[in-house]
């Protein structure tokens, strides 16, 4: 199968018993035990030191013996090909012997099997040929520690949300932002998480788990760690605190070693950016139909309306998107005859005005659909046995959430190929397709059962991976692009094969409603910049004026570098679409992106702050694309910005002129400079 671009061949170079593999971008070193000694992206290291396993054995510190035998490698090449290579290694203590294989597949993403068991006899003592070892059983305690670079260890984002536990007693409370932001200078704990990144504005690494099996942390809110030491912030995950639940049913150790079964962990590491952040991240000029500002009866008869195409034409617009109501079953992907009238005539005519369509398809089956009572109960997510969504919509219908990890993955592949080939639609926008929602459906192979018997769910990253790979065979081959709208998280495992994301949901609860304090910049930059994972970002604007105007999300996002999606054919478009003609203007893949904190402008009021793109002429003059915003609720007067760059003359774009050095920025204001 052929490798996607931008992605290229596995490489995999050996120097004794380390494996050096490298992929687009990074490059991933495992030790003779075959844990990473080195993970380095866009050529800084991100290990502080190599990752290791702790722990106690009859209640003293393990220690793995480093005395490897001569021509029994203790780490090695299983498999190696383009698309991904397998390296496999054993660690022995004097009780237990761990057994790892790490498959890093060619978009970073490292699967990561690893088993322990006590350690048993050897063939001359089964034959009393030596005194045999007393064989003991105590495993009192298992770390895993990922030793990460505190330059990079800045930003954090997790999923699914709770709250975080600090040293001194503190507890941060679950809120619309809190699964994102700064890394607190304390020691954190929180429950399992199925995602979890840590990083900087430019890279990091992922962690993700599809379940917390086997895992036996001695405090539930305690799974997961963050300690700093001494030029280090260590990930901790506490796999076990006391002998395995398992282990302890199954036999007393007089009756033997077999009793004992190897207990199993999977998780996943990726290193980001998971692919090289595009020069020019403004993909689109793209309005969303229908989302959130709705509009009246079908979409053929909106758009046919007041020379309404045309509109899109002028104003800019290159991407049509449209919202659910397109289709008048949710995400059915054998179309009515109405709906086939209406989608043939809509692309019809935004191709003849050279606008790309992206149809929605969701996380959800749909009561209408003609395959529910055969499918809905196999397909559907259950949670405590319980279907989980039943969004209402019209025309009148219940829409209930799909897990991936069934036959719903071929009908949605399948369903989108015919759809793109038969009416020549240019890609897919999904909404929350990319979650890997918790699920404990066993009638198709989710959830798992504790030692005690209890069900527990699952979330199916790798059946969502899985969709998204071959997603994007799809959609790609045929020159589409794939717009995924994300809620509060960053799957890295399934970003390789996105083209944008649409993140900001969860804020619009608040800012719709006016209930905004300060502009949350540590959570912008930990989830909004996409250069820290490789993936363009749009941000969603849902305006409730006076309260929350588009502009506000303007001021938010420009900063950023990041543009708000308008999603009403009038003032939303109307905003965005001088901004949409500058950023076409200006050369920005052949300049430098500076965003505030890390750039030389110097405002005279720290709430304001500045970003821009830097292009250098031919006279070696910089030319600026500056954006300022005001990261308050409140007015701010008499703002003078010096840019500390050596540029041209700078005009004010969005006033009068700029004459005066002095200027005055509304609450969650912006203003946008070019030098000329």
């Amino acid at each position: 199968m052929k490798i996607p671009t931008p992605f290229l061949p596995v490489e995999v170079t050996s120097s004794g018993l380390t494996h050096k593999v490298d992929i687009l971008g990074r490059s991933i070193t495992f030790g003779a035990n075959s844990l990473p000694a080195s993970i380095v992206s866009q050529d800084t290291e991100i290990l502080a030191a190599p990752v290791r396993l702790v722990g106690l054995e009859n209640n003293q510190p393990i220690q793995w013996d480093d005395n490897y035998p001569d021509n029994e490698s203790e780490s090695f090449i299983q498999e190696r090909n383009d698309r991904a290579a397998t390296i496999c290694g054993a660690m022995l203590s004097d009780m237990f012997i761990v057994n790892a294989a790490f498959k890093v597949n060619f978009d970073g993403c490292i699967e990561v099997d690893m088993k322990v068991m006590p350690r048993g006899r050897t063939v001359p003592e089964v034959f009393g040929l030596t005194k045999p070892r007393q064989l003991r059983f105590e495993l009192n305690r298992l770390w895993l520690e990922i030793p990460l670079n505190p330059k990079v260890a800045k930003l954090f984002s997790f999923y699914p949300n709770s709250p975080v536990y600090l040293a001194d007693g503190t507890v941060i409370d679950t809120s619309p932002t809190s699964s994102a932001g700064r890394l607190n200078d304390q020691n954190s704990a929180m429950p399992f998480k199925s995602l979890l990144w840590l990083g900087n504005d430019d890279l990091g690494i992922g962690w993700a788990a599809e379940s917390d099996k086997n895992w036996q942390p001695e405090h539930d809110n305690r799974a997961l760690e963050i300690i700093h030491q001494h030029n280090t912030v260590v990930l901790r995950v506490r796999l076990l605190d006391s002998q395995p639940i398992q282990w302890q049913q199954a036999a007393q150790p007089e009756n033997g070693i077999n009793a004992f079964q190897p207990i199993a962990f999977s998780f996943i590491l990726q290193p980001t950016p998971v692919k090289t952040f595009p020069r020019q991240p403004y993909l689109h000029n793209a309005l969303h139909l229908d989302c959130f500002v709705k509009i009246k009866g079908n979409y053929i008869d909106f758009l046919a309306q007041q020379d309404r195409y045309d509109r899109l034409k002028t104003m800019g617009v290159d991407t049509l998107i449209l919202h659910e109501k397109w289709n008048k079953s949710q995400n059915a992907f054998e179309l009515s005859e109405f709906t086939t009238r209406q989608l043939k005539e809509i692309v019809a005519q935004c191709h003849k005005r050279g606008i790309k369509v992206l149809t929605y398809f969701g996380y959800e089956i749909s009561s209408l659909n003609t395959a529910w009572t055969e499918d809905a109960q196999d397909v559907m997510v259950t949670n405590k046995g319980k279907q989980t969504g039943g969004w209402y919509r019209v025309p009148f219908q219940r829409d209930y959430v799909v897990c991936y990890n069934t036959q719903w993955q071929d009908r949605f592949i399948n369903g989108i190929e015919k759809i793109m080939d038969t009416y020549h639609t240019d890609g897919v926008y999904l909404d929350g397709t990319v979650s890997p929602r918790y699920c404990d459906n066993v009638a198709h192979g989710c959830g798992w059962h504790d030692a005690n018997g209890n069900l527990k769910g699952t979330y199916p990253i790798k059946a969502v991976r899985r969709l998204f790979q071959r997603l994007a065979e799809v959609v790609h081959s045929r020159g589409g692009i794939i717009n995924a709208h994300v809620y509060g998280l960053l799957n890295v495992t399934a970003l390789p094969y996105i083209d944008m994301t649409w993140y900001g949901e969860n804020l619009q609860f608040k800012y719709t409603k006016g209930e905004y304090d300060d502009m949350p910049l540590d959570y912008f930059r930990a989830e909004y910049c996409g250069r820290n994972v490789g993936v363009p970002v749009e941000f969603i604007a849902y305006e409730n004026k006076p309260a929350w105007t588009f502009e506000n999300a303007i001021a938010m996002a420009i900063i950023h570098g990041i543009l708000p999606r308008p999603n009403d054919i009038e003032h939303p478009l109307e905003a965005i679409a001088p901004i949409w003609n500058i950023v076409k203007r200006f050369p920005i893949e052949q300049s430098q992106w500076m965003p505030y904190w890390k750039n030389n402008a110097m405002p005279s009021d720290e709430r304001i702050k500045v970003s821009y793109y830097k292009y250098i002429d031919l006279t070696e003059k910089n030319i600026l694309l500056a954006f300022a915003a005001n990261t308050t609720k409140h007015s701010i007067e008499n703002v003078t910005i010096d840019f500390g760059e050596n540029t041209y003359t700078l005009d004010l774009l969005n006033a009068d002129s700029y004459d005066s050095p002095e200027t005055t920025f509304k609450p969650y204001g912006y203003k946008i400079w070019l030098a000329k």
